[in-house]
């Protein structure tokens, strides 16, 4: 292995090789000089394996992983890999490996840790992606629907509003909300859903992302939102070799650049597509057979044992159908869930996509490039050093025999919806150079069209309709071309469209009797909507919209149901909350909608809770900051945490880092290009769920200017001086120097 690895002052790797099989080599020996614990970790929940070093609490977690068989299909897509790709995998493998026989340790743990297989860089990849789809959203609206009841659920609607932006073409917007499909799934469906009152899935994962481009000659700006995991879940470093030099941010355990990266011409980003591809089938059995349109057929069916640190090894069933892995429920007990994702259920090659990436040359190439990618399904931005910017859509999406999943688990024993194809990369949404001077992305509608089928539901619109007017404004500036501090500026806007057409709403409104819901209303009549950490009105608005929420649903679901959703434990629940919430008050905040839309109920179902909910939310305000508003400030209750997996976890003490949390206080919410999610339980911390965990900046025509951070450091181990080092300059909106490749 002929490589050599220098750092820069915040420890970020520079792998240069001799070959390409050196450069991987030595990408895999830095990586786990760096990450191995995480690699290990990840490694493990894909395996259900992380019971034997976190005991206990983890085995819920290895169980769904062993229905799940990540680790099976992860080994098929290495059998198919071509063998310049497979090569790659392998070489990665092999500096892991040198890296261990040099010492290299899962730091904090100091645990054995086993041989690195290349197929454990695929399986890590799936975990982290599995539970970004649209099943656990899907098992969510069954369970709402057995809990609720059809009419409840009905009302509850979380299909993208008329008048979303959308992403192609980067001017236009949404113009009439997606058909409902209720009518389509639920006959077959709604007397079966009993079971699913109590199944909750092992693990969970939230990503959002949020993306800033424009093109001003030419700038890529990009903010990815996921989870705050402490290490990182991106890790930066430059990997150079005669064939190719890329820098920029990777999957610990994973050779390449699939999601951010530059090569010396083209720079690109992503963020999550929120496709549909994931359905889950509702299976009828009867001892180990399951009934099919043909008649009972005998399920595949195994006992894997689970090793449990400090307890017995557990022995579970784990089941498959010809639709896939049952993830939910007990076959035993006459019904469960089985899982169709376009990441498992066929052996794939979307791995392929990496090397040409390395090497495009321009960025119609690098959309190109994408052909073939199969999960997640991602919205790929990309700009060249000779001015060009593109847009591609990348991801297998299944063509299905009718709509009946898009909400809701279908019978398994029809073939009324069965996966007939995939849409071809060519149908895809795209565009290069678009008029309108610039692309966006932040996780919004992709197309109006009506084909190809990508989602049923999006991210509420404010935060892309944000995103997209500043960048009109600054493209259509009589003042000139915007500069790269004025785009890259806007990865730190905390300004919430939503709250600023409350602020105007409520100064139109009289004044109300009730004394706390006046206090509330006067400050927060006009505001301008930037919810800054040092922000009273910000804190306010947080309290008031949880109240209005409640307001709105509980009385809808029930008590009971309601506290099941705003808890979070099913994850999807959060961002449904959000999506109805968003979908109620588009049109009554002023959002643009199609001519003739009429949301007078909605409106009036608004106004006529708004006095109690300003005065619960007053309440809730006075009891976080205190009785005196002028001391209120948003940042105080509302912090990023970085909390280790291995924290409080109840895992053996010898293994556990310092748990003492690396904290800041943080402007924005889910609404604001500096997206920072909270939960909607009224009464629990405003700590932020979801926020920027790599932030990039590449100006084409300076590309030693290039800049990249994250809320952490490039080292896991917590003893390291790089463990952390990077987040107060996150915390600012500062970056580091990338030390991208020079153009050729």
């Amino acid at each position: 292995m002929d490589f050599a690895i220098t750092r820069d002052e915040y420890g970020v790797p520079w792998v240069r090789g001799g070959s390409a099989a050196d450069a991987w080599a030595g990408m895999g020996y830095a990586c786990a000089q760096d990450r191995l614990f995480q690699m290990d970790y990840d490694r493990r929940r894909a395996c259900g394996r992380w019971a034997e070093i976190a005991g206990y609490p983890a085995l819920g977690a290895d169980v769904l992983a062993r229905r799940l068989g990540l680790a099976a299909a992860a080994q098929l897509d290495v059998a198919v890999m071509s063998p310049q790709v497979r090569s790659m995998f392998e070489a990665y493998a092999g500096g892991v490996n040198l890296a261990i026989e040099d010492g290299a340790a899962p730091l904090p743990g100091r645990y054995p840790v086993e041989p690195w297989r290349a197929w454990h860089s695929v399986a890590a990849f799936l975990v982290r992606h599995v539970l970004m789809g649209q099943w656990q959203h899907k098992l969510a609206n069954a369970v709402l629907l057995e809990r609720a009841g059809a009419g409840t659920f009905e009302r509850l609607e979380s299909r993208p509003v008329a008048g979303m932006p959308v992403s192609v073409p980067p001017g236009g917007r949404l113009t009439a909300a997606v058909p409902d499909l209720l009518d389509e799934a639920l006959t077959d469906i709604e007397g079966h859903l009993g079971f699913l009152a109590e199944v909750e899935p092992g693990s969970n994962a939230w990503a959002v992302s949020g993306r800033r481009t424009a093109h001003g000659g030419a700038v890529i700006c990009n903010d990815s939102h996921r989870a705050l995991d402490t290490p990182n879940v991106y890790w930066q470093s430059r990997v150079s070799c005669p064939e190719f030099d890329v820098t920029g941010a990777a999957f610990p355990g994973l050779p390449g650049f699939p999601h951010f990266g530059f090569n010396g011409s083209v720079a690109w980003a992503i963020t999550h597509g929120d496709a549909d591809t994931q359905d889950l089938y509702l299976e009828r059995f009867d001892g180990t057979r399951y009934r099919t349109p043909d008649g009972w057929r005998e399920a595949e069916v195994r006992h894997e044992r689970i090793a449990v640190r400090g307890r017995s090894a557990v022995t579970v069933p784990v089941w498959a159908t010809r639709h896939g892995p049952v993830v939910h429920g007990h076959p035993e007990d006459g019904l469960a869930l089985a899982l169709k994702w376009t990441g498992t259920h066929r052996p794939n090659r979307g791995f392929e996509c990496l090397l040409p990436m390395l090497t495009a040359r321009t960025a119609a190439e690098m959309a190109g490039a994408q052909d073939g990618w199969v999960d997640p399904v991602n919205n790929l931005v990309c700009a060249d050093t000779e001015g060009h910017i593109a847009y591609q859509c990348r991801g297998e999406l299944p063509v299905r025999s009718s709509d009946a999943a898009r909400r809701l688990p279908v019978p398994g024993w029809s073939d009324a919806c069965e996966w007939t194809g995939t849409v071809p990369f060519a149908e895809l949404p795209q565009t290069v150079d678009p008029e309108a001077g610039f692309v966006m992305t932040a996780n919004n509608a992709i197309t109006d069209a009506d084909r190809p089928y990508i989602s049923y539901t999006f991210s509420q619109p404010w935060r892309a309709e944000r995103l997209r007017s500043l960048l009109a404004e600054a493209v259509l500036a009589e003042s000139g071309a915007p500069t790269v501090a004025e785009l890259a500026g806007m990865q730190a806007d905390t300004v919430s469209l939503k709250a600023r057409g409350w602020g105007t709403l409520l100064a139109g409104l009289s004044p109300f009797e009730n004394e706390n819901a006046e206090a509330a209303r006067s400050l927060l009549s006009g505001f301008h909507g930037n919810l800054a950490g040092d922000s009273a009105a910000a804190l306010l608005y947080a309290c008031f919209l949880r109240a209005l929420a409640e307001a709105l649903y509980r009385p809808l679901l029930g008590a009971k149901t309601w506290a099941w959703l705003a808890s979070g434990r099913l994850s999807p629940t959060l961002s449904m909350i959000k999506r109805w919430l968003g979908n109620d008050t588009w049109q009554l905040l002023g959002g643009p909608v199609p001519p003739g839309t009429d949301n007078a109920a909605s409106r009036e179902r608004v106004l006529s809770v708004l006095p109690a909910a300003l005065a619960a939310g007053w309440a809730a305000a006075v009891e976080a900051g205190g009785p005196d508003p002028a001391q209120w400030r948003w940042g105080d209750q509302h912090r990023a945490v970085r909390l280790h997996p291995l924290s409080g976890a109840g895992v053996p003490v010898e293994l556990s880092p310092d748990a003492s949390p690396h904290s800041a206080a943080m402007g924005g919410d889910a609404d604001t290009i500096q997206a920072a999610g909270y939960a909607w339980q009224t009464g629990s911390p405003f700590t932020v769920t979801s926020l920027s965990v790599y932030r990039q900046v590449v100006d084409l025509a300076d590309p030693g200017s290039a800049s990249f951070v994250i809320p952490g450091g490039a080292s896991g181990d917590p003893d390291s001086a790089h463990y952390g080092d990077q987040f107060e300059l996150w915390a600012a909106h500062e970056r580091i120097p990338m030390a991208a490749p020079e153009p050729e």
